[in-house]
């Protein structure tokens, strides 16, 4: 079992390590920094809640529309964006990857 610990050790070193999730860390700490950015990442989070608890009413829809379209338009949060996206796919693609190899694998015992 320690085999597989270090392999699931080796590939989130690979992710942490990555340049994408450095770049996130680093554009974390600088928007932490920035009031307008994180008074629009509240403002978002506040809308979304209200969305939901409104039952998904069009009105809050469009205000939380129009708050994330803000945020978007802030280089340094859409930067953050992209290198989480591109993080998120390197996980997603290990999760994939896992299962297809699992589901093969038990398909070859049946």
């Amino acid at each position: 079992m320690e085999n597989v610990y270090q392999a699931i050790d080796e590939v989130i070193s690979c992710i942490v390590e990555s340049a994408d999730y450095q770049n996130c860390l680093s554009y974390q700490d600088k928007m932490k920094d920035n009031p307008e950015i994180t008074t629009l990442i509240q403002k978002v989070k506040d809308t979304q809640k209200k969305y939901v608890k409104s039952g998904y009413a069009p009105s809050i829809l469009e205000e939380l529309e129009t708050y994330q379209k803000q945020l978007d338009e802030i280089p340094i949060y859409k930067m953050y964006q992209q290198s989480l996206d591109r993080v998120n796919e390197m996980i997603s693609y290990v999760r994939e990857s896992l299962n297809q190899y699992f589901s093969s694998l038990l398909n070859e015992k049946n």
